[in-house]
């Protein structure tokens, strides 16, 4: 297992900001990330799990926890036909949506398509019940193994996993290590078609192009947070190096050369605003890890 001191985490981040951790793990399997967690268990430190990066703002002052990295160092991935002729898909924390995607629609199982364009990786994507364009990690969740902050696993089942709006069982420090998905049998011409469409819709309507962290807020209750940020008029509302995105209003944006605490600041204000001129107290999506 690789330990890195004083890493800076920009780069480990979609925004591209934030400061460094004073220790920095990358486990090269299962077994390594449950006996450091146990180790960091006993001696009393807290630790954060990092994958992608794409739905998180870091503290320009970083992190006094250790930091853990699951990403390319645990992004195994296949997939088996069952007797009812399902395929169970399989993968690790580190692996990304995008990969699962393509190892299902290669096989021919349809199903993981709406999710194939999130930027995230498999352990993030279960811990929020990540979804979109009407699908869901839960729609599809056959069995989770996670590991708890004393470094105990435990294998759940989709009925154990109280998945509900970017939420399920999971907490703070709790890791899910794998999964497993189940799903049907598809054509991989159409399969592959609906990927591209996906993505195609993406490109047009989120400004990809820019280092954000997804979309910014949850969507409340009958709404969406895009509609509320434009009607209050803060389409392209900028504070320093960060903005509201012109082209989707959900997104917040680094203009180039922000900080976190500019991003962070812009957050707040939309929040602010849109309570104030709309009624409806917005609730933040992107994980916050630091001081701000």
């Amino acid at each position: 297992m690789e330990h890195r001191t004083e890493q800076s985490l920009k780069d480990y981040t979609s925004f591209k900001v934030g400061g460094k951790a004073k220790d920095f793990y990358i486990p090269t399997d299962v077994e390594e990330v449950q006996e450091l967690v146990k180790e960091l268990y006993k001696e009393g430190r807290p630790y954060l799990i990092l994958g992608n990066g794409s739905n998180l703002l870091v503290s320009d002052e970083g992190v006094e926890e250790a930091v853990i990295l699951l990403k390319d160092n645990l992004s195994a991935c296949s997939i088996k036909e069952q007797e009812d002729g399902r395929g169970l898909l399989e993968a690790e924390a580190g692996c990304t949506l995008k990969k699962m995607a393509e190892v299902a629609m290669e096989a021919g199982y349809t199903g993981f398509e709406p999710l194939s364009g999130i930027p995230g990786t498999l352990g993030g994507a279960v811990k929020m019940n990540a979804g979109a364009y009407g699908g869901e990690i839960k729609d599809f969740f056959y069995q989770g193994l996670l590991l708890n902050e004393k470094g105990e696993l435990q294998k759940k089942e989709l009925s154990e996993m109280d998945f509900s709006y970017r939420h399920s069982c999971l907490s703070e420090n709790d890791i899910c290590l794998k999964a497993s998905f189940l799903l049907e049998k598809g054509n991989p011409t159409e399969i592959r078609e609906k990927m591209q469409d996906f993505q195609r819709r993406r490109e047009e309507k989120q400004p990809l192009d820019m280092p954000s962290a997804g979309s910014t807020f949850k969507r409340p209750e009958g709404d969406y947070a895009s509609r509320l940020i434009e009607v209050s008029g803060l389409r392209g509302f900028q504070m320093g190096r960060a903005a509201v995105s012109e082209k989707h209003c959900g997104f917040v944006v680094n203009l180039g050369g922000a900080d976190a605490k500019e991003i962070y600041r812009l957050i707040r204000e939309v929040i602010r605003i849109v309570e104030e001129k709309q009624g409806v107290r917005l609730e933040t999506e992107v994980k916050l890890w630091g001081r701000f």
